[in-house]
């Protein structure tokens, strides 16, 4: 026990509260499932591409209906760590049952059960680190959480891709699926022990919390995309005024209106692209399960490396000019994608989309962080929690119907086409940001 407590102290010395180590595990887990679920769903449960897309789009929207339950009722009851335990309770007593489903209808039912769990988790997390950082430390604890939390995502991404590389020679490739899918659990179970014996309520508990600049650059959407078309809920929590819901219309600024707009259509055309990515590599490229973790462990590992030092270079310059630029590299990606699926694929097909992949993973960091600090700038002042908010909804909804539309146009018409689409939206968001980019700059530069 001395030994605990020497290094519980010493992660105090560096300003990481231990309670931050009870996610590592759960986060571990969902790197797995998260990466894992598309071809378990193809491989394992015998389904489509349409069936894929309608498994992520009913973990998106038990996500955006109980990410909003949970979260107030842990502030009408004033309780973070139940709320907690029981997130991560559910996603592992789900994650296990799900190893052992057979049918597309037994998935869909467990991994939605599966996120209305880890939406228990969400938004009570960010509203502990509210609740027991001081105010002065709240920006610098949310970038170390996302850190740590974004570093354990790819380290469960690694131990998916190790294990199928060199699993036993004699389980098949289900049974291989079905175990890592057990390992997701078991680790969600180590979180709980970990939530009981280092996750405290906090003394003071804030029901009421206010956006500040010290948040500018250091809230994100989610550091791995692959987890923002997944589960599109949020690490921020309701910041700002909750009531006065039926004059939204008043409080927010033409600017900030037609930037949701850009950013709709942006997230559903990353969902075109996405939700039928892991099973185009396998389908077309030949890639195998192992090849298709350790693609997006790359981009993975270049997200969580570039989110700060992108944060910080927002802070410096305006950020909407960034997210501009990384748009249209988006589009360039899209269109190379586009090229390998309608063209006939060779030997370096695989490779030139894996290290295109890569290349998202720097433009993902860019365009996450930009944003949320564009719409914190866009909104009026002491408006801001609420745009967040609403903008936070806004990609909720463009996950759900993307990942749907995603898995019908992929099913009926094939990843040329869905591909094709989502390269033409990204190129119609781009222009458009290009179009407002002088009123936006104006109102997103720092200095001003």
């Amino acid at each position: 026990m001395r030994a605990v407590s020497s290094r519980l102290g010493a992660l105090s010395r560096l300003d990481i509260p231990p309670w931050f180590l009870a996610f590592v595990p759960f986060k571990l887990g969902e790197g797995l499932l998260i990466t894992l679920l598309p071809l378990y769903v193809v491989q394992v449960a015998h389904g489509s591409l349409a069936d894929v897309g309608r498994v992520n789009s009913s973990i998106a929207l038990a996500g955006v209906l109980a990410f909003t339950l949970w979260g107030n009722l842990s502030d009408r009851l004033g309780r973070r760590r139940p709320f907690l335990f029981l997130g991560f309770l559910g996603f592992a007593l789900c994650t296990i049952a799900l190893a052992r489903g057979q049918t597309i209808p037994q998935v869909l039912l467990l991994a939605t059960i599966a996120g209305f769990f880890i939406a228990a988790i969400t938004p009570v997390a960010s509203a502990l680190v509210l609740d027991s950082i001081p105010d002065r430390e709240r920006g610098t604890s949310f970038g170390r959480f996302y850190q740590i939390t974004a570093w354990s995502f790819v380290g469960g991404v690694l131990l998916g891709a190790s294990w199928l590389t060199w699993q036993p020679a004699n389980l098949e490739t289900p049974e291989a699926m079905r175990m890592l899918l057990l390992f997701a659990g078991g680790f969600a179970f180590v979180s709980c022990l970990l939530c009981i014996v280092l996750v405290r309520e906090a003394r003071q508990f804030h029901s009421q919390r206010r956006y500040t600049r010290q948040f500018l650059g250091r809230l994100s959407v989610a550091i791995i995309e692959r987890r923002a078309l997944f589960y599109p809920s949020r690490m921020l929590y309701f910041l700002g005024d909750r009531a006065g819901g039926a004059n939204w219309r008043d409080r927010l600024s033409h600017p900030l209106i037609l930037y949701y707009c850009c950013a709709a259509v942006f997230f559903f055309s990353i969902n075109l692209v996405y939700i039928p990515f892991p099973i185009f590599l396998t389908d077309v490229l030949d890639a195998t399960n192992a090849q298709v973790f350790l693609i997006t462990l790359g981009k993975a590992a270049v997200e969580a490396l570039f989110y700060m030092p992108v944060g910080r270079l927002v802070q410096q310059q305006s950020g909407i000019t960034l997210q501009v630029q990384a748009t249209a590299v988006r589009v360039v990606i899209f269109v190379i994608f586009t090229a390998v699926a309608l063209g006939e694929p060779t030997r370096g097909s695989l490779v030139l989309v894996g290290m295109t992949h890569l290349l998202t993973g720097v433009t993902w960091a860019a365009i996450n962080v930009s944003s949320t600090t564009a719409i914190a700038a866009l909104a009026n002042k002491g408006q801001e929690g609420m745009a967040i908010g609403l903008y936070n909804a806004i990609l909720g909804v463009a996950a759900i119907v993307g990942s749907t539309i995603a898995g019908q146009l992929a099913n009926r018409f094939g990843y040329g086409v869905c591909f094709a689409s989502g390269a033409v939206l990204t190129a119609l968001t781009a222009f458009w940001l290009l179009s407002l980019q002088p009123t936006l700059a104006a109102k997103t530069n720092p200095q001003v």
